[in-house]
């Protein structure tokens, strides 16, 4: 199997799932996150799978890698590690952790938003987009925001796969051509 896997594919969710269970059962999501995010970046290079799945690499110095990334791991997740590792798998790392965060994220009852705007959020506009999504969404909002000044005003807001766009260079678009039929 070539060590590059699309950074959203079936078996990473397959796996994630699986950890789901595993930080459910342990009773501690945040160590199993850690230890997720360590494997993203262990995988993020096709480079670092290989290296990592090469034959030369003994258990001994992968483990030893693995606990410079995560030290504080488990036996348990190390197994996950290894197993990953023994079935040449490595390469779902990103996947993996992709959808272990949006399972925890449906668990913990939090949406994750994205909002753009032409100039930077005070923290007191932030709040307000924050608690108006919250409202919208019934659901606790993990809010990033972006700055991109080619929208001139207004603000864009993605949360999952649905965006809202208020933005001024939308709003113009739309009275162009709204214009332009008009004169036809």
């Amino acid at each position: 199997m070539p060590a590059t896997a699309s950074t959203r594919d079936t078996a990473g969710r397959r796996y994630a799932l699986a950890v789901v269970e595993i930080a459910r059962a342990d009773g501690d999501a945040d160590a199993w996150s850690t230890a997720v995010e360590g494997l993203a970046s262990l995988t993020v290079e096709p480079r670092f799978v290989d290296a990592l799945q090469a034959d030369g690499m003994t258990d001994d110095a992968f483990v030893a890698i693995v606990r410079r990334v995560v030290p504080g791991a488990t036996a348990k997740q190390l197994n996950l590690f290894r197993l990953l590792r023994r079935k040449g798998r490595l390469a779902l790392g990103r996947s993996i952790a992709s959808y272990f965060s949006e399972l925890m994220d449906e668990e913990r009852n939090v949406v994750r938003a994205v909002v753009t705007t032409a100039v930077e959020l005070d923290a007191e506009r932030q709040g307000a987009v924050r608690a108006k999504l919250q409202q919208q969404t019934g659901r606790t909002v993990e809010l990033e925001t972006r700055v991109d000044p080619a929208i001139l005003g207004g603000m864009t807001v993605r949360v999952g796969d649905q965006l809202v766009d208020g933005s001024t260079r939308t709003r113009l678009r739309s009275l162009r051509s709204s214009l332009e039929r008009a004169a036809l």
